[in-house]
């Protein structure tokens, strides 16, 4: 195996509405991408909502304080860290708590619902910390009970609250979470994730594709699309109820979800030639819902309207390689072997292996070296990525590479609202919302809601 190339974090810029920077920190002084949608003019966006309410249990009314007075004043001890919601992306919302008696989704909707209309209060609801491999927790209760009044909410753990160390961080992903989940663009990419020649005529979306099984019923399931634009902009989300026994209506169905978003997509497209990149996850599914996708692909009409159309599987994987006295440390002064993140391994035609996690100098560019690892613990990330020509589809001729096709990959890592203080995460923001899209969903299922059906949440970024 030899190294194919490694991409870094500094190509991959991070835009911003006045400027562009290698760390999404820099929001606060570059202020939000975009304070509404930008593929959705219906959703007035940010500047709609007056309230952030502090939705709280009785008893844990210090908790909820102390979150209110750091999100309205920021930390007294460091501002630099978080200077406050409205100081960190310069907005005017007033910040309230409220108090119900029972972890009850209902009862909690019912005290939200009584200070006012959805788009001008936004619900940040305090719990308790509940694993979320469990299915029927109060987690995916409370965001199911709120998704089913068109309600995004941000949740926030009573131990995130006690501790000080983690809470103090996280305060600003945080805010970026309810802000684009309020209809905002925090921030893009500032290149395109696959340079063009001729970028006047040509426009390319990302689109995330992929089918998760109920964890209890295994029978049935959901397929679920996401989509972004060239420089990693939101743009919507749709989702479909499968049987996951039936592959022929597993097929029909995505296929449908297919026809429909890509209808969506090119009525909003003002370019002549359209080019779509796939990328569809591996992590959760079996053959024969991968069989079904590709079928999905290749039996949509709609397709025929692209330029071309490629195809990606990103899947975990657990090879392992690194770099042997490369320049990362521990705080012993002993060379860690990881990998630079970006690093891609050729495997063989069309199969790559990228580390995405391992080591990455932010001073790049500036004369000096700042060398920084986002491994916590444990061996590097690699994830394996395959490109399907079967399933491709090329209308015009086109000489997009894999190199290009990695590109989208290594570029959606790069965009993480949760985990701001990562600069690559480990797996693209294509896939990496699944199971949160998937088990949210089919919780609205079993209470007789259909995303697609909703007008505002799809369009917004809910699952966060």
């Amino acid at each position: 195996m030899r190294l194919y190339r490694v991409f870094k974090p500094t190509e991959f810029k991070l835009k911003f509405a006045n400027g562009t920077s290698i760390n999404a920190y820099s929001i606060v002084n570059l202020e939000p991408l975009s304070r509404s949608p930008i593929y959705r003019g219906s959703i007035e966006g940010v500047d709609k909502y007056e309230l952030i309410l502090i939705l709280h249990h009785q008893d844990k009314i210090k908790l909820a304080e102390k979150l209110q007075e750091d999100m309205r004043n920021g930390l007294r001890e460091n501002k630099k860290i978080f200077p406050g919601f409205n100081q960190a992306l310069k907005t005017d919302i007033e910040i309230e708590t409220a108090s119900f008696n029972d972890y009850d989704p209902d009862e909690i909707y019912d005290v939200y619902s009584k200070y006012g209309s959805p788009d001008k209060v936004f619900p940040l609801i305090v719990i308790p910390k509940v694993s979320k491999s469990e299915y029927d927790n109060i987690y995916y209760r409370t965001k199911a009970r709120f998704l089913a009044s068109d309600v995004p909410s941000q949740i926030v753990t009573e131990d995130l609250i006690r501790d000080n160390d983690r809470y103090r961080w996280s305060l600003l992903s945080i805010s970026i979470q309810i802000f684009a989940k309020m209809g905002g663009i925090p921030y893009a990419l500032d290149r395109s994730v696959i340079r063009l020649e001729d970028p006047s005529s040509t426009s390319i979306a990302i689109m995330g594709l992929g089918i998760s099984a109920h964890p209890l019923h295994r029978r049935r399931g959901v397929g679920y699309i996401t989509l972004f634009d060239h420089n990693g902009v939101w743009n919507f989300m749709d989702s479909k109820v499968l049987s996951m026994d039936r592959q022929e209506d597993m097929s029909r169905r995505i296929a449908g979800l297919l026809e429909e978003s890509i209808k969506k997509l090119l009525s909003i497209s003002s370019k002549k030639n359209n080019i779509l990149v796939i990328h569809y996850s591996g992590k959760e599914i079996g053959r024969r819902e991968e069989e079904a996708i590709k079928r999905a692909i290749r039996n949509t009409e709609s397709m025929n309207k692209f330029a071309a159309v490629y195809v990606l599987k990103i899947r975990d994987s657990d090879i392992i390689f690194g770099l042997q006295n490369g320049p990362h440390t521990s705080k012993d002064g002993i060379p860690t072997d990881y990998p630079p993140v970006g690093a891609v391994i050729q495997l063989k035609p069309d199969v790559y292996a990228m580390a995405t996690t391992g080591y990455f100098d932010l001073g790049e560019g500036t004369g000096r070296s700042m060398i920084r690892a986002n491994i916590r613990k444990g061996l590097p990330t690699i994830k394996i990525i395959s490109r399907h020509r079967d399933a491709e589809i090329s209308n015009l001729g086109s000489n997009i590479s894999d190199n290009d096709l990695l590109s989208t990959v290594f570029g959606m890592c790069r965009l993480n609202y949760v985990a701001i203080s990562n600069p690559v995460s480990r797996e693209p923001v294509t896939i990496r919302y699944s199971r949160e899209i998937a088990w949210i969903t089919l919780r609205l299922i079993e209470s007789r809601v259909d995303v697609s059906r909703l007008s505002r949440v799809k369009y917004v970024m809910w699952f966060l």
